[in-house]
C-alpha cells in the first residue's frame, strides 16, 4: 500500500473539509426532520477532525481546540436531538405517561421544544468558536486565499457576538439574526466550495498556483 505524503494527506484532509463543510450547510438549510440533525452534527465531527489533520501542521494546539470545539456543538446538538425525540416518545402517547393530564403533558412537550431550541443555540456558540480557531489558522496557513479565510475570521466573529447577544439580550438579537447568519452562510459557502473543489496549496506563496 502506497504511503500517502504529508502534503497530500493535507490536501486530502482540506477536501474532506470542503465537502463536508457544504454537507452540513445544507443540512443545516433544510433541517425538514430529525434525520438532517442527525446528519449535521455527524458532519461537524468529521469537519473537525478534517479540519485537525489540515491545520495541525500550522499550530497544532489551537487546531486541536477548534476541533474540541466543533466536537462539544456536535455533542449539545445531540442533546437537543434526544429531547425532540423524547417530546415524539409523548406525543405517541408512550406507556407511563398517562398519570399525566393533557396540560401536564402539553407543559412537558413545551419544556422539551424548548431545551431542543437551546441546545441549537448554544450549539452555535461553541460552533462559531471552532470556526473562529479555524478561520484565523487557515489564514496563517495561506493555504486558501486570504480574502477567503479572512472574511470567514470576520463572520465567525460576527456570529459569536450574535451568540453573547443572544444570551444576553435575546429579544435584540433577534433583529441582528438575518444580517449576522446570511453573510456567515455566503462565506462558509465559498470556504467550503474552495476547499472542496479548487483544494489546499501546500507550500506555496499566496500567488502561486494550487496544488492538489
Amino acid at each position: 500500500m502506497p504511503i500517502r505524503s504529508p502534503e497530500a494527506s493535507q490536501r486530502l484532509a482540506g477536501r474532506i473539509a470542503g465537502f463536508t463543510l457544504l454537507l452540513l450547510i445544507a443540512s443545516g438549510l433544510y433541517r425538514v426532520g430529525i434525520v438532517c440533525e442527525i446528519v449535521m452534527f455527524n458532519c461537524d465531527i468529521v469537519l473537525a477532525l478534517a479540519l485537525y489533520a489540515l491545520l495541525k501542521p500550522v499550530n497544532e494546539t489551537l487546531a486541536l481546540l477548534g476541533a474540541f470545539w466543533r466536537v462539544a456543538n456536535a455533542i449539545v446538538l445531540a442533546a437537543g436531538v434526544a429531547a425532540i425525540l423524547t417530546a415524539l416518545h409523548t406525543v405517541s402517547g408512550a406507556s407511563g405517561l398517562s398519570v399525566f393530564s393533557s396540560d401536564q403533558l402539553a407543559a412537558l412537550m413545551n419544556i422539551l421544544l424548548n431545551v431542543h431550541s437551546n441546545a441549537s443555540r448554544m450549539g452555535l456558540l461553541f460552533f462559531s468558536l471552532g470556526a473562529g480557531m479555524h478561520s484565523y489558522l487557515l489564514l496563517q496557513s495561506r493555504y486558501i486565499p486570504r480574502i477567503l479565510s479572512g472574511a470567514y475570521l470576520v463572520v465567525a466573529i460576527l456570529l459569536l457576538g450574535f451568540d453573547f447577544g443572544w444570551l444576553i439580550v435575546p429579544q435584540f438579537a433577534r433583529r441582528l439574526e438575518a444580517p449576522v447568519v446570511v453573510p456567515d452562510l455566503v462565506v462558509e459557502l465559498a470556504v467550503a466550495s474552495w476547499l472542496a473543489f479548487k483544494g489546499v496549496r501546500i507550500g506555496s506563496s499566496e500567488s502561486g498556483p494550487v496544488k492538489g
